[in-house]
């Protein structure tokens, strides 16, 4: 019985005992192999496709660099392409043509046969289908009073029909139009421009004769934006590369950078990182345009808003102290005025007052004195100027978008430069400090107003400190020639894109 109660004990033991191992497998029972491999494959996956999509953003960015370095070798080297090539450059402002070209490895503006380092790009048509350009077509050119009858959105001047500007005609005609105009402004300035070459060349360069010529072309924004493609590309931007057309902007600090007034970009970050803000003051019509990558980002033309505007109304002022109705509609008075605005504008850089003389201007009129002889202020030509603005020019540029809506109506040039600012800077979501610099150029930036405007528009929507530290103000006498003066600095082996930027050949 002892016995058989022992194997009872044994057995329950035993029965114990398997119970206990069975649970000690079910708690450190292994994952199946059917399970871990997909974890496995799937970590490894992971592992290799982070690190893969580490180098390859690595590569593509080592890559970068290395093409950015090549851009600039090539851009510093003067190469057989550069020696067999002669490359002029063409600005095509809104008043005045510049024409440049390469010399020595430096960039320098081409002058006229009379000397003169602008050209006037309006068009004189005559009856025998030609046409009259430079001086003596600017000798016809006269601004004339409209009929203050008539209720329109136009300014209280306007100009002479007979004469062609080629900066409001762009604007409106069709592309077809707009080609063959623009073939009659550029083509024989163009070929001046290389009989300049070589005639200054002499014996020593007759090479020149034999060299391919390429032309770089500089538009303001707004004619790109008007014809595009259509226009430019198609006809003036082939695939031989024997014509580039690039934007103002862009050329303007190609400029600057040749003549170390600005510095060049070291690597592919810093260009990709700054922007430039370039402020263009030209004769009819201002561009604030910001620039990135040279590609302009975002642009914003004051149409009316130039150096003319004070032309325009000292000549108002001079028909309205004539006391005489009939000045307005004698062509040879309104030139003889026109002429002498001009120069007692120019006197106006330099000077707070002008004594204005016109000699025989009352001829047939006043025989005992027929001389005008008057003084006009600067500040008071420049407030004339902007109640101007204000009337005619503003409530336009409001209409058409051109003007930041979250600013007050501007009343001066100071709040008329910082509205168009803002306006870029909203449409290009970039913020005023981030903007490396800003750079004014243009002939119109020469008069005081509209230099003391752009500084202090900066300074309200970056601060005062901000804009002394990044503003960049070239010799009065360079800045109307920086554009073309960077279009002739573009090397033979690169090409230009408006979407991409510089591209090599």
């Amino acid at each position: 019985m002892i016995h058989l109660r022992g194997n009872d004990n044994d057995d329950d033991c035993h029965t114990r005992h398997v119970s206990s191992s069975d649970n000690v497998r079910r708690l450190y029972h292994s994952t199946p192999r059917r399970e871990i491999v997909p974890l496995v494959a799937l970590g490894t996956v992971i592992f290799i496709g982070r690190y893969s999509w580490k180098a390859l953003n690595r590569m593509d960015t080592e890559w970068e660099d290395y093409l950015w370095e090549l851009k600039q070798y090539e851009r510093a080297r003067v190469n057989a392409a550069a020696d067999a090539t002669v490359t002029i450059g063409v600005d095509l402002g809104t008043f005045y043509l510049k024409l440049s070209r390469m010399n020595k490895n430096k960039p320098e503006l081409i002058e006229t046969s009379q000397g003169d380092r602008y050209r006037f790009n309006g068009i004189l048509p005559q009856d025998n289908d030609e046409v009259v350009m430079g001086t003596p077509a600017l000798d016809k050119f006269y601004y004339e009073p409209i009929d203050t009858t008539i209720q329109d959105d136009t300014t209280n001047t306007k100009i002479n029909s007979k004469v062609v500007l080629p900066y409001k005609e762009l604007q409106g005609e069709s592309h077809n139009d707009a080609i063959a105009l623009v073939q009659k402004v550029f083509v024989p300035a163009v070929a001046e421009a290389m009989e300049r070459i070589v005639s200054d060349a002499g014996d020593s360069n007759k090479d020149d004769e034999k060299k391919n010529l390429r032309t770089v072309l500089a538009l303001p924004p707004i004619f790109y934006n008007k014809h595009g493609d259509k226009l430019f590309r198609n006809n003036y931007h082939d695939d031989s590369h024997h014509t580039i057309t690039v934007p103002e902007p862009v050329a303007a600090i190609w400029g600057a950078q040749a003549l170390n007034l600005i510095p060049t970009p070291k690597s592919k970050e810093e260009n990709t990182s700054s922007s430039t803000l370039v402020m263009d003051i030209g004769g009819l019509a201002s561009t604030i345009s910001l620039v990135r990558e040279d590609k302009v980002v975002w642009s914003v033309t004051l149409d009316g808003i130039g150096g003319e505007s004070l032309v325009q109304q000292l000549v108002e002022r001079i028909l309205v102290e004539t006391e005489d109705e009939t000045m307005g509609k004698d062509v040879m008075s309104l030139t003889l005025i026109e002429s002498n605005a001009r120069s007692s504008v120019l006197e106006l850089v330099n000077k707070t007052q002008s004594k204005v003389h016109i000699p025989f201007l009352y001829m047939g009129r006043k025989p005992n004195n027929p001389h005008l002889d008057t003084t006009i202020s600067r500040t008071v030509l420049e407030q004339a100027v902007q109640d101007n603005w204000n009337t005619a020019i503003v409530p336009k540029l409001m209409d058409d978008n051109v003007l930041s809506s979250s600013l007050p109506t501007p009343t001066n040039a100071t709040s008329l430069f910082t509205s168009a600012v803002a306006k870029v800077l909203e449409e290009s979501n970039e913020m005023p400090s981030n903007i490396e610099r800003i750079l004014l150029v243009g002939g119109g930036s020469k008069h005081r107003m509209f230099e003391e405007a752009c500084k202090d528009s900066i300074s309200a929507l970056m601060g005062p400190s901000d804009s002394l530290n990044k503003i960049v103000l070239p010799e009065t006498s360079v800045r109307a020639e920086l554009t073309a003066l960077g279009a002739s600095s573009l090397l033979p082996n690169f090409d230009y894109d408006y979407e991409k930027g510089l591209e090599m050949v």
